[in-house]
C-alpha cells in the first residue's frame, strides 16, 4: 500500500481548480445548431437551445471551475463511463447500455461518498465529499479538482476536518492492449492522513442508489445490486472495499436520509440492521411527510478504521458493473467485456489485484504525453485525447469495435470523422481500428464506393445510411496504406488490397468528367458541395489517395495499375492548378459552366496534403502554392478562437463585436470555427517549414479555449463561434485527435515497418525532447544543441534496421525494449 500511495501522490497534474460550497451554479440557455444536453442525447437539429453551466457571481455569468462542465470519463473502452466532477458529484452515467441507440440519459444524484470522524470526547463529524450535495446532506467546504486521463484527483478540505482526504479515481488503460483497457470499472483510492496528535476513529461510506430497480445483497466487503433478465440494464453492479484494518458493514434501505442519520451517529451499521426487516429502524427513521426519496431504495457500504497520530492510510473502493445486453436498433448485440468477466464481482476482484499494474500503465501514458518539451496546452490535449475513445466507443459481443460520431449526432463511424481520430488507434490500439476498416470493406459497394458510415443509432449495425462523399474512398485508401506502412503486416495488407484497389478505381472513374472527382459532399457538409462540380478539399484527398494507390500497387507488383494511378494523379494535379488556383489560394469550389463565381476559401482545404506529409507520400501540388494557400487561410479566415471555416465573397459578417446569433436567425455558417482546421493548419505549416511560433499559436487558440476559456476540455465540441468562442454544435467530439499530427510534424518522424526504417527530421531550433509513436513501441527522442541524441523506449519493443536523424544513419539492426536508451551523435 505504501508504494501505491507514493505512486498516486507522484502523478503529475498540469491543471487544478477549486470548488467551494458557497459557490452558486446555474444552467443557462444558449443557442446552438444542435448539441448534447444535460438530460438528453441531443437537442433538436437546425437551430436550438441547450443548457450550459455557469458560476453566478454578483448576478453575472462566469465560467465555472475546471471539472464542473465536464471531467475525466472513468470506465473502459466500449464498457461505458461515468464522470467524477469537481464538486464531488458523479455525472454522465452511461454504463447501463443507455447510449443513443438504446436508452435515455440517467441522472444519479444520490450516488456519493460520506466521511465520518470521531475524536475522543467530541461529537461525531459527518460530511459528504461533495460541495453541493442533496439539500439534506452535509457539504464539505472545498474540493480541489485535477484531471489527466484516465485519472482524476479530488483533494477535500474542511476547517472542521482533523485529517486530509485525497481521492484518486481512475480506470484501466493499457497501451498496446485494448482488451486490458476495456474493463467496466472505476477505482476510487482514498489517501487519508491524520493531522492531529491523537487517534481518529474514521469511516468512509459510498451510497449506491437502486438505479436499475434491482435487488441488493451484502457479502463481507461487497455490496451487490443485481437484476435478472435480458434487458439493457439487466446484470449487476458491485462495490468492493479493500484496505488494512477496516471494519466493513453495509445496509439497504428505503430512506437515504435515514441511512445518513444512523451512519452519522455510529459510522457503521450493526449486524441487526444489515438485512432488510419489516420494522427496519433506518426505513422508519424519517416519516414520508419529511422526505420522499427520489429512488426506490438505496444500498451502502461503509469502511471504518482507526488512524494513529499522523498516520496515512489508503482505502480502495471499486465500482464495477456487468450489463451484458447491449442493444442496437432493437438487436441484442451484447458487450465484449462479457467474454472477459463472469459478473461485476469478478470484475472488481480482478481490478483490485491489478492495481499496481494499472498505476504503472497510467504512468507510462503520462510519460508519453508529459515527459517532453512540448507546450503544456499540447501535452494536456494529448493526455486527454484517449478520453473520447472510452466515452463514445462501442465494443460488441461479436468483437466488432465501433464508435459514435458523437452522442448528439449518432452516426456509427462516419469514415470522414473516423480518419481524423485514427492516429491514437493506429499506434496504440490498432486491433480496434482494423475492426472498423474491415467493416468499411465489408460494406463496400460493387462499384468500389466506400460508404459514408456503418449505420446510425436507429439502423441495424453495419447497414450504411449515408451520402455520396469525397472523403470516403480516399480516407479508406489512405488508411489501408497507413496500416501496412506502420505495421508491415503483409497478410492483412493482402486481405485489404482488393477493397483498396476498387476504391482507387472508383475515384479515378469519378474524375473522368473533369479530371477531379465531381459532385461529392464531404465532412464540411454545410455548403452543399454535392452540388458543386469540383471541391478543393475533395481534390487534395483525391490526389493523396492516388499517390497511396500507386505505392500500394507497386508493393503488390501491379505495375499496370501503378501507372494508371500516376497518370490520374498528373491529370488531376494539372486540373486543380488550372481550375481552382486563383493566384493566392485554392478556391473552395467551382462550377465549370458558371462564368462568374465567388472567391471562396475553406480552412482545412489542404487536409489531404497533411496526410501526404504524415505518410511520406510527397507533394500533391507545388510547394510554393501550398505556402501561399496556408498564408491566405491565416490572413483571411483568422479569428481569436481559431480559423473561421469559410470565407465567401459577398457573405462578409462582422460577428466579432459581441454579436450573438439566435436560432431564429440564419445559421452563421461562415463565422464558425471547425476546430480541426486550426490544428491541421498548424501541423502542415510546420511540415512546410513555416514559423514554429506562429504555427503553434494557431493550434493553441483551440486548446486554450477549451482548457482555460471554457474549462470544458473533456467535452470538446466540433464547432464553436468565432465571435465569442462558445460551443455551437455537437458534443464529445473526436475530430480533434488530428492534434497528434503536431508532434509528428515537430519531430519530422517517418516510420516504415515495411523497410524497418525510423527517421526523424526535427523542426525545432533548440534542444528538445519529443515523443515518438509507432504500433510497436513509443518513447522519446531527446536532442541537444551539440548534436547528441537519446532515443528512449517508454512502452513496447522497437525493432528497426535503420535509424536516421536528418539524412544521417545513426543506428542499424536495433532491438530496444522498455526503458532502454540508445545514444549517439548526428
Amino acid at each position: 500500500m505504501k508504494n501505491m500511495i507514493s505512486k498516486l501522490q507522484g502523478i503529475d497534474f498540469k491543471q487544478s481548480d477549486i470548488v467551494r460550497k458557497d459557490m452558486h451554479f446555474e444552467y443557462r440557455s444558449r443557442p446552438c445548431h444542435y448539441m448534447e444536453d444535460v438530460d438528453q442525447w441531443a437537442t433538436r437539429y437546425g437551430g436550438a437551445y441547450y443548457n450550459y453551466l455557469y458560476l453566478i457571481e454578483n448576478g453575472e455569468e462566469v465560467t465555472p471551475p475546471l471539472g464542473m462542465r465536464s471531467s475525466v470519463p472513468l470506465g473502459g473502452f466500449g464498457a461505458g463511463t461515468v464522470e467524477l466532477r469537481a464538486d464531488g458529484s458523479l455525472r454522465d452515467w452511461n454504463i447501463f447500455n443507455n447510449g443513443p441507440a438504446s436508452g435515455l440519459k440517467k441522472i444519479v444524484d444520490e450516488a456519493m461518498f460520506y466521511v465520518w470522524i470521531k475524536r475522543e470526547g467530541k461529537e461525531p463529524l459527518l460530511k459528504t465529499l461533495r460541495t453541493h450535495p442533496p439539500a439534506f446532506a452535509p457539504a464539505i467546504d472545498q474540493i480541489t479538482y485535477s484531471g489527466a486521463y484516465p485519472i482524476a484527483r479530488l483533494v477535500c478540505t474542511d476547517d472542521a476536518l482533523p485529517m486530509t482526504i485525497s481521492l484518486y479515481a481512475y480506470s484501466e488503460c493499457n497501451l498496446y492492449n485494448e482488451q486490458a483497457s476495456a474493463t467496466p470499472a472505476v477505482t476510487f483510492s482514498f489517501i487519508l492522513e491524520n493531522k492531529v496528535e491523537e487517534d481518529l476513529e474514521m469511516s468512509l461510506m459510498f451510497v449506491l442508489p437502486n438505479v436499475i430497480e434491482g435487488t441488493y445483497c451484502i457479502d463481507e466487503n461487497m455490496l451487490k445490486l443485481y437484476k435478472e433478465g435480458t434487458k439493457q440494464d439487466s446484470g449487476d453492479m458491485a462495490l468492493i472495499v479493500e484496505g488494512e484494518g477496516l471494519s466493513i458493514t453495509g445496509v439497504q434501505a428505503e430512506s437515504l436520509y435515514g441511512i445518513q442519520r444512523h451512519y452519522g451517529a455510529y459510522g457503521e451499521f450493526p449486524d441487526y440492521m444489515r438485512k432488510p426487516q419489516k420494522e427496519n429502524p433506518i426505513d422508519g427513521a424519517v416519516g414520508r411527510m419529511y422526505y420522499k426519496p427520489r429512488m426506490k431504495n438505496y444500498g451502502c457500504l461503509s469502511a471504518k478504521a482507526v488512524l494513529k497520530p499522523h498516520e496515512t492510510k489508503q482505502v480502495n473502493v471499486v465500482l464495477a458493473w456487468y450489463f451484458p445486453h447491449r442493444f442496437h436498433a432493437g438487436e441484442n448485440l451484447g458487450n465484449y467485456y462479457a467474454d472477459l468477466y463472469k459478473d461485476a464481482r469478478d470484475v472488481g476482484e480482478k481490478v483490485l489485484k491489478r492495481l499496481p499494474e494499472t498505476l504503472e500503465a497510467i504512468e507510462v501514458w503520462h510519460r508519453i504525453c508529459y515527459d517532453n518539451t512540448l507546450p503544456v496546452w499540447l501535452q494536456e490535449a494529448m493526455v486527454n485525447s484517449l478520453a473520447t475513445i472510452a466515452k463514445t466507443g462501442m465494443w460488441f459481443g461479436d468483437g466488432r469495435w465501433r464508435q459514435w460520431e458523437s452522442f448528439s449526432c449518432p452516426g456509427v463511424d462516419p469514415i470522414h470523422i473516423q480518419f481524423y481520430r485514427v492516429m491514437p488507434y493506429a499506434w496504440f490500439f490498432n486491433g480496434l481500428r482494423r475492426s472498423q476498416l474491415l467493416g468499411f470493406a465489408a460494406c463496400q459497394q460493387e462499384d468500389g464506393y466506400i460508404q459514408e458510415n456503418l449505420g446510425r443509432g436507429t439502423d441495424r449495425l453495419d447497414q450504411p445510411i449515408g451520402r455520396m462523399m469525397g472523403d470516403g474512398c480516399t480516407t479508406f485508401i489512405l488508411q489501408v496504406y497507413q496500416d501496412y506502412l506502420w505495421t508491415g503486416d503483409r497478410d492483412y495488407f493482402h486481405a485489404m488490397w482488393p477493397a483498396a484497389k476498387k476504391a482507387v478505381q472508383w475515384q479515378i472513374n469519378r474524375a473522368k468528367a473533369y479530371g477531379l472527382p465531381h459532385h461529392l459532399n464531404n465532412t464540411y457538409d454545410w455548403w452543399t458541395f454535392e452540388e458543386k462540380d469540383m471541391v478543393s478539399y475533395n481534390a487534395f484527398l483525391h490526389l493523396a489517395s492516388l499517390l497511396a494507390g500507386e505505392k500500394m500497387a507497386k508493393l503488390m507488383d501491379d505495375s499496370a495499375f501503378a501507372s494508371v494511378c500516376r497518370q490520374a494523379f498528373i491529370h488531376g494535379q494539372q486540373v486543380i492548378n488550372d481550375t481552382l488556383w486563383n493566384g493566392s489560394y485554392y478556391l473552395a469550389w467551382k462550377n465549370i459552366k458558371d462564368k462568374q463565381h465567388p472567391d471562396t476559401l475553406l480552412s482545412d482545404t489542404l487536409y489531404g496534403q497533411l496526410w501526404a506529409e504524415i505518410l511520406g507520400l510527397g507533394l500533391t501540388v507545388d510547394a510554393d502554392k501550398l505556402t501561399q494557400h496556408l498564408a491566405s487561410e491565416q490572413a483571411i479566415n483568422n479569428s481569436p478562437y481559431g480559423l473561421k471555416v469559410m470565407h465567401e465573397e459577398g457573405r462578409e459578417r462582422d460577428a466579432l463585436n459581441g454579436m450573438l446569433y439566435s436560432p431564429d436567425q440564419e445559421i452563421p455558417r461562415d463565422e464558425l470555427v471547425w476546430e480541426a482546421g486550426s490544428l491541421d493548419w498548424c501541423a502542415l505549416n510546420i511540415y512546410r517549414g513555416g514559423d514554429l511560433d506562429e504555427s503553434l499559436k494557431e493550434a493553441e487558440k483551440i486548446y486554450t479555449k477549451w482548457q482555460n476559456g471554457l474549462q470544458d476540455q473533456w467535452d470538446i465540441r466540433d464547432l464553436t463561434t468565432a465571435w465569442n468562442g462558445e460551443p455551437y454544435c455537437n458534443s464529445h467530439y473526436a475530430r480533434q485527435l488530428i492534434l497528434w499530427a503536431i508532434p509528428l510534424a515537430l519531430s519530422g518522424q517517418q516510420y516504415t515497418a515495411i523497410e524497418g526504417k525510423l527517421s526523424f527530421n526535427p523542426r525545432v531550433t533548440e534542444a528538445a525532447k519529443l515523443p515518438f509513436m509507432t504500433p510497436q513501441a513509443c518513447g522519446t527522442l531527446e536532442i541537444t544543441q551539440d548534436n547528441n541524441f537519446a532515443l528512449r523506449i517508454v512502452s513496447g519493443c522497437l525493432h528497426v534496421k535503420a535509424l536516421y536523424i536528418g539524412k544521417q544513419l545513426v543506428g542499424e539492426n536495433m532491438v530496444l525494449k522498455k526503458d532502454e536508451v540508445f545514444r549517439g551523435t548526428f
